[in-house]
């Protein structure tokens, strides 16, 4: 029995640095990108955000995240981006910018997938920015009309897209919440 234990003593160094030269070097660069992203989301809450700044952090980000990691979180992060640059009011950038990740993320996770909706959202959004921005500075209607299409074509197919149980989900919390607030006794 002592020889076992001598033996595991003597071979636990052994574990420790197998996983610190392979898995632990990835695991020490997700911790390091989790703490990047609270610091990214505390500018981001910040009174007056620094959008530039924002877009930097997340091309750092980008930059830290290990080769290997699962492409949901670099989408994620893409999308963040896109919003920031959308705030930053470079519409045409971000139009670009979502298209494209729309397009990679209907590929790789699917046209219902979560992340493929939230980048159609936010793509439906950008147009709705660039046709209101073009339309507020007196463009002419043919230059406005095809973004304010596209936004239409967009929300149309999330609206025609969406899970019969979600949208009965969410037409229960609404009908709860428009309960509360009708029998809500007034002081």
């Amino acid at each position: 029995m002592r020889k076992f234990f001598t033996l595991l003593w003597l071979l636990f160094p052994v574990a420790v640095v197998y996983y610190h030269f392979n898995q632990g070097q990835v695991q020490v660069a997700r911790e390091k990108a989790q703490a990047h992203v609270v610091a990214i989301r505390e500018l981001e809450r910040a009174k007056e955000p620094d959008w530039e700044l924002i877009v930097e952090e997340y091309d750092k980000l980008t930059a830290e995240l290990p080769a290997e990691e699962h492409p949901l979180v670099r989408h994620q992060i893409r999308l963040a981006k896109a919003k920031a640059r959308l705030q930053m009011l470079d519409i045409a950038g971000s139009i670009t910018d979502l298209t494209t990740l729309l397009q990679e993320c209907a590929q790789t996770h699917g046209d219902d997938a979560k992340i493929t909706r939230a980048v159609r959202e936010m793509l439906g959004k950008a147009h709705y920015y660039a046709t209101y921005l073009l339309k507020t500075n007196g463009a002419s209607e043919e230059e406005w009309r095809p973004f304010a299409e596209r936004t239409r074509q967009i929300f149309r197919y999330l609206a025609e897209h969406q899970d019969a149980a979600a949208l009965a989900e969410y037409e229960r919390r609404v009908e709860t919440e428009f309960q509360k607030v009708m029998f809500r006794k007034t002081p």
